[in-house]
């Protein structure tokens, strides 16, 4: 598995990883389908922001999307601002081997802790991310949902 740098040429592989899970859709996005448009939307500002985006390979294919803010300017952390794994892919290993590219490009750069957002509706979102030794840190709101910001030390 490997982290490929994602460009706005890849946005057709971008879509169909973030389209095959709708019921995460309805739960960030209040849709279940996105269109190209908001795909669009949503990787501008992520880039506007300074997020570094890349698509998550196994082998020839590609399953899901990594998404790393170095310095989140509202508290200073390092975020880890997306991770979502094609839905036929999940359940089989590939969240947790990402997350291991991740912790490992963390060390490179020295990073000790990093912080992520749950929607405290996405159950499985929350039962993921505390199986990775995730800790609630606090609780706030974007979008009129409520987030729990999880923490870990690497």
């Amino acid at each position: 598995m490997k982290l490929e740098k994602s460009t706005l040429n890849m946005i057709e592989i971008e879509a169909d990883i973030l389209n095959s899970d709708p019921f995460y859709n309805l739960i960030v996005n209040d849709k279940e389908i996105l269109s190209m448009e908001e795909i669009m939307a949503e990787i501008k500002e992520s880039l506007e922001l300074g997020v570094e985006r890349y698509l998550i390979k196994e082998e020839e294919e590609y399953v899901g999307i990594l998404e790393v803010l170095m310095v989140n300017p509202n508290d200073g952390y390092t975020w880890l601002s997306l991770l979502e794994i094609k839905k036929e892919h999940q359940s089989k290993g590939y969240g947790y081997k990402a997350l291991n590219l991740f912790y490992e490009m963390m060390k490179e750069r020295q990073v000790e802790k990093f912080r992520l957002g749950v929607i405290s509706g996405n159950e499985p979102g929350h039962r993921f991310w505390q199986r990775q030794g995730m800790r609630p840190v606090k609780f706030t709101m974007k979008n009129n949902k409520e987030i729990v910001v999880y923490e870990k030390k690497i």
